[in-house]
């Protein structure tokens, strides 16, 4: 290598003109290569800037879906509490409904049941009504209604002392 480089600097010494152009044509070929390097960095520092805004742009795009995203899921969050709740309330309405059906089954039972005993009261009391009516204005015919009456009372009494079935 230092006999390389010796000869290099012999060479120089022997073509000192040639060196000195060979050396500002590359001084000015630098130079000129800077200025585009200079000149590229600049349009790229300008490309950059727009991509960078645009970044910028996107990422702010994002927060914003992401937060709209994190709503979205809180109301759909409280969505299924209120339907959970709902679900509940109609439940409970629906064991409220079945057991005011079965009172009412059972009261209709009730009043069928007691349906015939009021009629059987009805004839009862009619039949004493009608044989007091006879008794107030001296009829012969109030004993015969009585004794007929009696039976329709006993009846009455069968009916309303019946066990009532279930």
């Amino acid at each position: 290598m230092p006999t390389l480089v010796h000869q290099l600097v012999q060479s120089i010494r022997r073509h000192r003109a040639a060196s000195i152009a060979v050396l500002v044509a590359l001084l000015v070929v630098g130079f000129g290569l800077a200025l585009g390097l200079q000149r590229a960095a600049g349009d790229a520092r300008a490309d950059v800037g727009p991509e960078r805004h645009r970044g910028s742009l996107a990422r702010l795009e994002l927060g914003v879906a992401r937060f709209e995203l994190s709503a979205a899921q809180g109301e759909q969050i409280g969505a299924a509490a209120q339907r959970d709740e709902a679900q509940h309330q109609v439940a409970a309405l629906q064991e409220q409904l079945q057991r005011v059906q079965q009172l009412l089954a059972s009261t209709t039972d009730l009043v069928t049941l007691q349906g015939p005993q009021i009629e059987a009261l009805d004839r009862c009391l009619n039949g004493v009504s009608s044989a007091l009516d006879q008794v107030s204005v001296a009829d012969a015919g109030a004993s015969r209604t009585l004794q007929a009456t009696q039976l329709l009372c006993r009846d009455a009494q069968a009916a309303i002392s019946a066990t009532p079935p279930g």
